[in-house]
C-alpha cells in the first residue's frame, strides 16, 4: 500500500500514507513486545540492569 502510493508522501495527502505507516509501526512494536514478554516467561534466568 506505501509503495502503490509513493507519490504521496511528500505530498499534504497524510490520509493516503498515515494508515499503512502506522499499521506497520504497530505491528513492529507487537512483536516487539510479544518477544519481550515471552522472553521473559521462558528464561527465569535472564536478568535486566
Amino acid at each position: 500500500m506505501i509503495s502503490a502510493n509513493s507519490l504521496y508522501i511528500l505530498t499534504n495527502l497524510p490520509w493516503v500514507w498515515a494508515p499503512p505507516g502506522f499499521a506497520i509501526i504497530a505491528t513492529v512494536m507487537a512483536v516487539n513486545f510479544l518477544g519481550d514478554g515471552l522472553r521473559d516467561a521462558l528464561d527465569p534466568h535472564f536478568h535486566t540492569a
